[in-house]
């Protein structure tokens, strides 16, 4: 296969993987997989580095530890040999993401305020406000209730800015959970609600699901 046209073939099977994530992260693995043999086999290193990135970012929800800080580790040194800043942002975040799942929240913080860093000196909207969606959460799980409802606040803030109703809808999950412990139960409700509408425009059936878990727990608490 010329080197032009398998480029073309791992970048569609990427976009692919990254279109489904939302409904059928597994399949999301599946396809990212098959970029990286291809990458590997036309000795695509940047390309290589993308596909380890994105699987490590689908294992790492999935609960798939080893795999995500397997392939998370990998991509990282091609980046950084390579001198790909955002590069190393999206890898650093992942390996937030595992450290937070794995309740190691300090070294959570340092990756995400890290990988925010560099959003931030590229404008990059979208990873900002899921990076301070990420580090609002920490702070809530340490009972820091104050830095974490400015940076959910933040979050929401960067999602409209790039007008990403499902990244908005997001925060609004964690951000309903917050008011509910503060027995603030209307302003949780509405934010749920207005979540569950968002999931349901665009057709994320995961996300979904967490907006309908947090409406329970808004019920439960009634």
């Amino acid at each position: 296969m010329p080197k032009a046209k398998s480029i073309y073939k791992i970048e569609e099977l990427l976009m692919l993987a990254h279109d489904v994530r939302i409904n059928d992260l597994a399949k999301s693995i599946e396809l990212a997989e098959e970029a990286l043999q291809l990458s590997r086999k036309e000795n695509l290193i940047a390309l290589v580095a993308k596909c380890l990135s994105q699987l490590s970012l689908y294992c790492m929800i999935t609960g798939k530890i080893e795999k995500s800080t397997s392939y998370s580790n990998e991509a990282l040194i091609y980046y950084e040999s390579l001198g790909d800043e955002m590069g190393v942002a999206n890898v650093k975040y992942t390996i937030a993401g595992v450290h937070y799942k794995t309740n190691n929240y300090h070294l959570g913080l340092i990756y995400f305020v890290d990988a925010l860093k560099i959003f931030k000196k590229y404008d990059d909207y979208f990873n900002q406000s899921r990076a301070e969606k990420s580090i609002g959460t920490i702070y809530e799980y340490i009972g820091d209730e104050v830095n974490a409802y400015s940076f959910y606040k933040r979050a929401v803030r960067n999602a409209k800015l790039i007008n990403d109703k499902n990244l908005e809808s997001n925060v609004y999950n964690n951000l309903s959970g917050l008011l509910l412990k503060a027995k603030r139960y209307k302003f949780a409700m509405d934010l749920i609600e207005r979540s569950i509408a968002f999931k349901i425009e665009s057709n994320d059936v995961r996300g979904s699901a967490f907006a309908y878990y947090g409406k329970g727990k808004v019920y439960l608490k009634l």
